[in-house]
């Protein structure tokens, strides 16, 4: 009867996988609990071995392989390699950012159903909170980016403490954000490029950067008026000004509308607008006491939020956005419910450690408190 009742068992599973998908029933995503904060931090063990790590601190962009312990499982032929930007560039004997891209050398393979992360030394954010606030007050309001969470670090027996950690941008990232629509470019805007630069394909078919260069035309073209209009039809103006006041509550000004830095653009098949998507988020709040309405420095930032039909949009979104995002209250319980584990994870390591990241979340409440105040006097005097 063994043999029958398998046969029958492998009719019944596809139907059961079809009645899944008929009831629209959305299939678990592991990687959903890496960025909840709940359960014990993650803590990753890494291991490169003498001759990968010549190699990596000769080239230290170019991936080598690792092992990788995390919990109890362990993940051979890992892709690694050291990451960051002026502000955050560590090198290996200090407190590296690095990329882990566990299917780089062996396909298929994943922790909690991602392929690619990043730990970031958050070297620029003693909280190590702002990536994870700000990611979670862009998902909130539609815009995509990256999660991020907490992450306890150990490079070949050194404790490095506590890191954030954040999902790679890739076609898996694409597919989670962009379900029906995952074919499209995505572009990495690099460091300090607008969008007329020769920006580096990061997933897509290659065009030659056509649809680029329809957004810088549509940008440069005619006067004020038509520029506006040309670009409303070839970019989500809603989601850009939801990114655009998101930067400025947060004073996040190395973005791409103040700054032309840290983010994606992609293009959706489906209409071929394009997406901006906010990325390297570990500066928010630095200066609480700064305007609310900042200079624009990307291109497409100055055709639609210098354009008066487009300022006045962006002060609606502006006020709803802080009026439903930015609570105090409901920012202080996110702050406290990361932060304690976070802590408390640090504490098992050292105490001191563990002592000066609680003033460090003090502080970042301190400075929200700041910018909420302000926000309070003058966002009813914007017009």
């Amino acid at each position: 009867m063994r043999p029958v009742f398998a046969a029958l068992l492998a009719l019944l599973l596809p139907l059961a996988s079809i009645a899944q998908e008929k009831s629209g029933e959305k299939k678990k995503d592991p990687s959903d609990e890496v960025f909840k904060p709940a359960g014990a931090v993650p803590r990753f063990k890494i291991t490169v071995d003498p001759d990968a790590l010549k190699v990596l601190k000769k080239e230290p962009r170019k991936y080598v392989r690792c092992t990788v312990r995390v919990g109890d499982a362990q993940f051979e032929d890992v892709g690694i390699h050291l990451k960051g930007a002026a502000g955050s560039y560590r090198d290996w004997d200090d407190r590296p950012a690095l990329t882990l891209n566990f299917d780089k050398f062996k396909s298929g393979q994943r922790w909690q159903g991602l392929d690619k992360i990043h730990l970031n030394n958050s070297a620029q954010d003693g909280s190590v909170m702002h990536e994870i606030l700000g990611s979670e007050m862009y998902r909130a309001i539609g815009v995509p980016t990256a999660r991020a969470a907490h992450a306890i670090v150990e490079l070949n027996g050194r404790k490095m403490g506590l890191y954030g950690l954040k999902e790679g941008y890739n076609g898996n990232w694409i597919e989670r954000n962009f379900p029906k629509a995952d074919k499209g470019n995505l572009y990495d805007g690099g460091f300090l490029q607008d969008i007329d630069a020769p920006l580096e394909l990061d997933t897509g078919k290659d065009v030659k950067r056509k649809d680029l260069e329809a957004l810088v035309k549509a940008c440069r073209d005619g006067d004020h008026n038509k520029r506006y209009a040309a670009v409303e039809k070839v970019v989500d103006a809603d989601l850009f000004t939801k990114m655009a006041v998101v930067q400025a509550l947060t004073c996040d000004w190395d973005g791409y509308p103040r700054n032309r830095n840290n983010y994606r653009v992609y293009f959706r098949p489906t209409d071929g607008k394009a997406v901006f998507i906010p990325h390297g988020m570990d500066q928010l709040w630095q200066n609480p006491g700064e305007g609310i309405w900042p200079g624009w420095g990307g291109m497409v930032a100055q055709t639609l939020l210098d354009h008066p039909e487009g300022r006045k949009k962006g002060i609606a979104t502006y006020k709803e956005v802080v009026e439903k995002q930015f609570v105090l209250e409901t920012l202080n319980k996110r702050i406290d419910e990361w932060g304690n584990r976070a802590k408390e994870a640090l504490a098992a390591i050292d105490k001191n450690q563990a002592k000066n990241y609680e003033n460090e979340l003090k502080g970042l409440k301190e400075r929200l408190k700041q910018r909420a105040d302000l926000l309070k006097r003058e966002l009813p005097k914007l017009k």
